[in-house]
């Protein structure tokens, strides 16, 4: 039991969410007491969603979670796996933008809204807001936390510093978890802005390079990349487990868990991003050339009639014509 009632740390991160948690339920009973019951009931019911994101990556830091990702490389997926992929899109899912801006007074809220989306001219803040939220940014920005961060030239470093670890690392994975989700989920009042297709095309490439990582951790290296013997010596009020788990080995396991656990996200999104490619028109078309070809389907053939028969079957008019004295 002490691997799991020791090591709690950072208060700090438990009293921002419960400041975050504070500030989203005033917004949304502000906003529910302007709403019909059955509109507050579906809301009240997506904000879950919401808190147990910021629940859960409040638990990947506070939680001897973190004691046991600077030490143990598999532990340190798992901790990668709930800050970047799940904690962001409970979060996202539950749709806490409307919530979050009635949390702000009235009128400060009215004089905020009115500056930065009345006035003619562009707000900064819009601009930038306009940026992050573009596609193209979110994708990538997330591909690239992901890459870099497995860098041992930068990874290294990092893990030995565990504060760094906590407000660096994990603060730019759970970022850009919601900016990649939020081009997939719909979070009001924002909506995906790629179409259901090109979300399919984005979700397999960002789950292709998941996999030639964990394939890099795996096959393509025959020693340990990450030290992780030296992280604890920054952590000397800790009480220090003996490390009997072989480095190489603790690589290769958390390849498998990046491998496994980006199976386990990827498969179920992109299943709803096919479905919602075949309803689109757009998306049903471009399936439809990849599976039949790009010749189309006649109008008697969708109707199931008979094609009109060929000039040189039909009989002549002589042929047709009685002959004469009959």
């Amino acid at each position: 039991m002490s691997y799991f009632t020791a090591n709690w740390g950072y208060p700090w991160a438990a009293v921002l969410t419960l400041a975050l948690l504070a500030l989203h339920e005033k917004g949304l009973r502000s906003l529910n007491s302007r709403s019909t019951k059955a509109h507050a009931v579906r809301r009240r019911r997506r904000m879950w969603l919401s808190y147990a994101g910021l629940v859960l990556l409040a638990l990947s830091i506070v939680s001897p979670l973190q004691f046991w990702a600077m030490q143990y490389f598999w532990v340190h997926m798992l901790q990668h796996v709930f800050v970047m992929l799940g904690a962001p899109a409970l979060y996202v899912a539950g749709a806490p933008m409307v919530p979050l801006v009635h949390a702000v007074p009235l009128g400060l809220r009215r004089r905020i809204l009115r500056r930065i989306f009345i006035r003619p001219t562009r707000h900064p803040l819009r601009r930038v807001c306009a940026f992050l939220m573009s596609p193209a940014v979110g994708i990538m920005f997330f591909n690239a936390v992901m890459v870099l961060w497995m860098l041992p030239s930068l990874f290294n470093p990092i893990m030995t510093r565990p504060d760094l670890h906590v407000s660096l690392m994990l603060s730019t994975f759970f970022l850009s978890g919601m900016l990649f989700w939020f081009q997939f989920i719909p979070s009001a009042p924002l909506r995906p802005k790629l179409s259901p297709f090109a979300q399919a095309g984005s979700l397999l490439v960002t789950n292709l390079i998941m996999t030639i990582i964990a394939i890099a951790l795996s096959f393509f290296t025959s020693v340990p990349s990450y030290a992780f013997g030296a992280v604890m010596e920054n952590m000397a009020t800790m009480t220090m487990p003996v490390i009997t788990l072989n480095r190489f080995a603790d690589q290769q396991i958390g390849a498998a868990i990046l491998w496994v656990c980006g199976d386990f996200w990827c498969f179920p999104a992109l299943y709803i991003a096919f479905r919602r490619s075949m309803k689109d028109t757009e998306g049903s078309d471009i399936v439809e050339r990849l599976t039949r070809g790009h010749r189309r389907m006649s109008v008697e053939e969708f109707r199931g009639e008979r094609p009109p028969p060929l000039a040189s079957s039909l009989p002549s008019r002589d042929d047709l014509d009685p002959p004469p004295g009959r």
